[in-house]
């Protein structure tokens, strides 16, 4: 056992040193966004907003993305990346003070503005990161590499959770006359400070070449329908896009599902959502030994299977909330679910760019950041709409079980023709061998 463990740290510190300042840098400007997601909107519903204007101010962070990821995808290709990571850092917390700000002084329009920033720094690096980890990263450590830059979402919420259950705890700060509660607002500006030490990791990065020629912006979308194999584009992104929906209904209001069916606070969900991510970085360091060992279809297929049976206990157990013991179903689903759905991301990620082929990798990163943005402002909208109808949450849930379930089948399609073409491959390449050797 200590021998495997000690083989798989030894994988991960073969990862050039750039790489893992860049996916340094991630995890720091993750603290906010992990913060964001763990207690921004109890926050908001603390301050006086309802579940429908919730909705409606996070809809404006996809906005960003869905405006500009596309774009964007098309202009990078064959250019320095370095740049817009730099942007990135700086740009995440001037929007998360922007927005924490804004929401303290009761501003409709600052909050919706603050939220379009934040999507658009975001796109910045989501985009950008996996491009970069193809073109600066040996093949022989490039799952780890995805990995890695995957879980450092999960260790950010981790270390976010224990910090707002600690600081929860602790009531006030107070230092050289400077005293201060420890709430939401004054939590995820301690975060957005620390966060502003990303900008020197990623400074410090160097870049490989591109692998393509850089060309102006209107070359690029000119040639859009001849440079790219879009029939193999489109179907990688359908399960993308099936799944993104159905995460999109879910993952941004899980805080709320638990504060309003079971009460749970921040410091309680803090503690939960960091417990489940501790699991779900485990999870994701071990993705690349599992995709090795079991090939694609149990690592994609069957961890999502499990994760959409554990989601639809989840949402269930809405039903029967007046229950004692019902809230420990709820956490064990909400934990172990986790796990089973994250370790697959880095491993349908690298799936996916193998699918599309090399010309077309920078373009398919845009593809599915303008997916993921586009349907969660949909999505976004969609629970905004529902909620304003009253209808629960589980019936809400469900919808994402659904597509999840749709999305996984296709998976299963798309690894069967990845994995029949490289057979072909091979064997030809046997042939040519045969030949040539004769």
């Amino acid at each position: 056992m200590l021998k495997q463990i000690t083989k798989l740290f030894n994988r991960y510190r073969q990862i050039p040193t750039s790489t893992l300042r860049l996916i340094g840098g991630i995890f720091l400007l993750n603290l906010v966004n992990g913060s964001f997601i763990l207690i921004l909107n109890i926050y908001l519903r603390k301050m006086g907003f309802n579940d429908a204007q919730i909705g409606s101010f996070t809809s404006f962070r996809f906005l960003g993305v869905l405006l500009f990821a596309f774009p964007f995808g098309i202009y990078i290709k064959g250019k320095s990346l370095k740049p817009y990571f730099i942007t990135a850092s700086l740009l995440i917390p001037f929007a998360a003070f922007l927005m924490i700000e804004s929401v303290k002084w009761g501003n409709p329009l600052l909050i919706r503005v603050s939220f379009l920033a934040w999507g658009f720094g975001l796109m910045l690096y989501q985009v950008c990161a996996l491009p970069y980890l193809m073109r600066s990263t040996p093949k022989s450590v490039l799952s780890d590499a995805i990995a890695l830059n995957y879980s450092v979402w999960s260790l950010a919420i981790i270390i976010t959770g224990i910090f707002i259950s600690i600081l929860t705890k602790l009531q006030t700060f107070s230092l050289f006359g400077l005293s201060f509660p420890w709430d939401e607002y004054h939590i995820i500006l301690l975060f957005i400070i620390i966060s502003l030490s990303a900008f020197f990791l990623i400074s410090s990065m160097e870049e490989s070449k591109p692998r393509s020629a850089s060309a102006e912006f209107k070359n690029n979308f000119s040639t859009l329908l001849m440079d790219y194999d879009w029939f193999l584009i489109i179907k990688a992104i359908v399960p993308t896009l099936l799944i993104a929906i159905g995460a999109g209904l879910t993952i941004p209001f899980i805080n709320l599902f638990f504060y309003s069916v079971f009460g749970m606070d921040s410091a309680q969900f803090g503690l939960l959502g960091s417990i489940a991510s501790a699991v779900g970085f485990v999870a994701l360091l071990l993705a690349p030994t599992l995709k090795r060992r079991y090939g694609y279809k149990i690592s994609i297929i069957l961890t999502q299977t499990i994760g959409i049976a554990l989601l639809i206990i989840l949402i269930f157990t809405e039903l029967f909330s007046a229950i004692n013991g019902v809230l420990y179903i709820a956490i064990a689903a909400y934990i172990l679910r986790q796990p089973m759905m994250h370790i697959s991301s880095p491993i349908t990620s690298e799936l996916t760019m193998k699918y599309v082929g090399e010309k077309n990798q920078e373009l398919i990163s845009a593809v599915n950041s303008s997916i993921w943005s586009a349907t969660w402002f949909i999505s976004a909208k969609i629970f905004q709409l529902l909620r304003k109808m009253e209808f629960e949450y589980y019936k809400i849930f469900f919808l994402t079980a659904v597509l999840y379930a749709l999305g996984v089948v296709l998976y299963y399609f798309i690894i069967r023709e990845y994995q029949s073409r490289k057979s072909e491959r091979k064997s030809t390449e046997a042939f040519d061998r045969i030949i040539i050797e004769d």
